[in-house]
């Protein structure tokens, strides 16, 4: 191919629209870069309530292009440090004075909270229509003999497209996971983390009634296997509540990760926690999902990009919730890529031949994984272990407060001290060599 084609420097596809797809859409968009997401769905509806964003990620949503963090203005409220109550106490928490509400502090941190649905349709709405597939099921990803030429998707409603690359954004289950790497590969599934979460939102004037100030702030309540997440939802004027409960047995659905929950079952799990705490469960919906915490600890994967398939998100990196970064790392792997394919556009002889845009894109890919597998796989690992210690099931922690406190803090430095600029320096870089190695 010569430089006088019209065809544009690079069309890629990105399969999947949630949370990470549409970030990684809208940050190439802004980089002039052609792209069209595919989602299985005929109609996008994100699982879950409440999501939340520290400072970095914020910031990392403005690096791929201010409209993001604009619109999550728009439905987030602004929330500081992380909290903790031993929620087995049997005192009656409404009670506690404004200057010893918590019992563990973690901070200095500050992030946004909002209700994931909103935050998704609003993304959603800064791409234009035309970029969207709906009801596009991935079937296979195929290339000619040698490598020459786009990507031949197939999907099962019988249609094909064509892209120079693939990044699968494709979540916890991912489709384009299990094609690179086949089906009787362990990493190409995801497995339980034996706990599950039920989820629901309940009404601001119940959760007041329950927990007093405490139901205007961040809480995490631990307790001996079961633990409670809480936190406002400005939007919705009311309390996002995650009640986590330890499972001994396998998970009972090998389709859904979701199944319906019951009520009975949270309330019997929170029994042994304190006055307050049994309030806010017995306040929780009568209909209830019940969450599977499948993540990606026990196979991780060896690479997260293969040729110019490449994998982001959930798809790459699938953890529990306990740090709150499940989101925040996709869109940290957004930003890399976005950067990364930018720097192929740039790049000398792009329109020469496909075969210097495959090298190209192939580079800015092991890049990529060069510099965010191991943060990933980091979050997958410390996720599991704080939701255990959450339980007081970590042996060397247990029940103290002290102990659990340092740990965590020490964790969430780690999730939340992200120095993105020198990630994006350190990807060029590595890019940069990685074309230096083909040249030779």
């Amino acid at each position: 191919m010569n430089g006088s084609s019209n065809r544009p420097p690079l069309n890629i596809a990105v399969i999947g629209a949630g949370i990470v797809g549409a970030h990684i859409a809208i940050g190439l968009l802004h980089r002039n870069i052609q792209v069209t997401i595919y989602e299985q769905s005929t109609q996008v509806k994100e699982i879950g309530a409440g999501i939340a964003f520290p400072t970095p990620i914020v910031e990392c949503m403005t690096a791929l292009d201010p409209v993001v963090t604009e619109q999550l203005q728009k439905v987030s409220g602004v929330f500081k440090n992380l909290n903790g109550i031993n929620g087995c106490s049997d005192e009656d928490l409404k009670l506690r004075p404004a200057d010893r509400l918590f019992d563990v502090v973690v901070e200095p941190f500050t992030y946004h909270s909002t209700h994931r649905g909103q935050l998704l349709d609003g993304l959603l709405g800064l791409i234009p229509q035309e970029y969207i597939k709906l009801g596009k099921r991935l079937e296979s990803i195929t290339h000619n003999e040698n490598n020459q030429g786009p990507l031949l998707l197939q999907f099962f409603d019988g249609t094909t497209a064509e892209a120079d690359a693939v990044i699968g954004c494709d979540g916890i289950k991912s489709q384009v996971r299990r094609i690179v790497l086949g089906k009787d590969d362990p990493a190409a599934f995801p497995h339980y983390s034996y706990t599950s979460a039920y989820r629901g939102l309940v009404p601001m004037e119940k959760a007041a009634a329950a927990l007093g100030k405490l139901s205007k702030e961040a809480v995490s309540y631990l307790g001996q296997g079961a633990s409670l997440f809480t936190y406002p939802i400005i939007s919705k004027n009311a309390l996002n509540v995650v009640a986590f409960v330890h499972d001994e047995g396998e998970w009972p659905d090998s389709k859904n990760l979701t199944i319906r929950g019951k009520k009975v079952d949270v309330v019997a799990a929170f029994s042994h926690f304190g006055p307050s705490v049994r309030d806010l469960v017995a306040a929780m919906p009568e209909e209830l999902n019940r969450w599977a915490m499948f993540d990606t600890f026990d196979h991780p994967l060896s690479t997260f990009a293969y040729g110019r398939i490449v994998l982001a998100g959930d798809a790459a990196h699938a953890s529990t919730p306990h740090h709150g970064a499940g989101a925040g790392m996709g869109i940290e792997d957004a930003l890399v890529m976005a950067t990364l394919l930018e720097k192929v556009v740039g790049t000398p002889g792009l329109d020469e031949s496909s075969d210097a845009r495959n090298r190209a894109l192939e580079a800015a890919f092991k890049a990529y994984d060069s510099v965010r597998r191991e943060r990933g796989q980091w979050v997958v690992s410390s996720s599991r272990f704080a939701g255990i210690s959450a339980q007081w099931r970590s042996p060397g922690i247990g029940s103290d407060s002290t102990l659990y406190a340092k740990d965590l803090t020490e964790r969430m430095n780690k999730v939340f001290s992200y120095d993105w600029k020198g990630s994006l320096i350190q990807a060029i870089d590595e890019y940069e060599r990685q074309l230096g190695v083909w040249a030779r």
